[in-house]
């Protein structure tokens, strides 16, 4: 008998643990934890389902957040759950599992201009749509290393490589770039998906941040007069068909 009641005091106790973890004020926790990276304003949930009205993590700035968390997951001392965000010109959805140094999204799905991504990348004066469709991409100690899936450029456009006085953007058309499984760094394949030009190469990404970009391109009659000009300048002869080889190198 003492020891059925024993099992019913634990039964009921953890129980009662539960309840008040799964009620535990998101908020609180955000304020016990004050991760030096992440702001977060306007807190409201629990741990275990939340939303934020503003946040950021160094320079990128975000609103509207909401995550979920599976629970049971963290009795194997990780975090498993859902993730969605709005951000200037576009949004961002994934399931992610966070364990150890490490990061790992899943079905990661998004949106944005590529204006929106001035502060991280190269490519200031450039414009156009981004959009992504990863399976997997994985984050360790903050430095991607792998992903796999597709981003699709749209509408893209570049500044001129020799300034015409007009200050108008060299239209590129649209695109697809390929990310696949490397076993040293990222890498994959692009193609064009229509505009004033045939494009299709590959590119990698080494764990130095030095990468390397390779194709052939092919100019349609029609094609700017800027963009054929800037094309012969970076690209070899064509050969008997046309196309134009090319290759780049550098570092992020």
């Amino acid at each position: 008998m003492m020891i059925k009641r024993n099992w019913l005091l634990l039964i009921a106790f953890l129980s009662f643990a539960t309840f008040l973890i799964s009620n535990f004020p998101a908020s609180t926790a955000y304020n016990w934890l004050n991760p030096p990276e992440l702001r977060l304003i306007g807190i409201q949930g629990t741990i275990w389902s939340a939303q934020a009205r503003q946040g950021s993590i160094g320079e990128f700035y975000f609103e509207n957040l909401r995550f979920q968390l599976n629970p049971w997951q963290t009795l194997l001392l990780r975090l498993e759950g859902n993730i969605h965000a709005n951000f200037p010109g576009g949004s961002i959805n994934s399931n992610f599992i966070l364990s150890n140094n490490q990061i790992v999204f899943m079905s990661l799905r998004g949106e944005t201009t590529i204006s929106a991504l001035r502060n991280f990348l190269p490519i200031r004066g450039t414009e156009g749509l981004v959009s992504f469709d990863l399976s997997e991409v994985i984050l360790l100690e903050g430095r991607l290393v792998n992903a796999v899936g597709n981003l699709h450029l749209s509408g893209l456009a570049v500044p001129p490589l020799v300034y015409n006085g007009s200050g108008n953007l060299i239209s590129l058309g649209n695109y697809q770039i390929s990310f696949d499984k490397k076993n040293n760094g990222l890498g994959g394949s692009f193609t064009d998906q229509g505009g004033p030009m045939d494009v299709s190469g590959n590119w990698s990404l080494n764990s130095d941040q030095e990468f390397f970009i390779e194709g052939s391109l092919k100019t349609h009659p029609n094609a700017d007069s800027a963009l054929i000009q800037g094309i012969t300048f970076m690209t070899s002869e064509p050969d008997e068909l046309g196309n134009r080889k090319f290759s780049f190198a550098g570092s992020l």
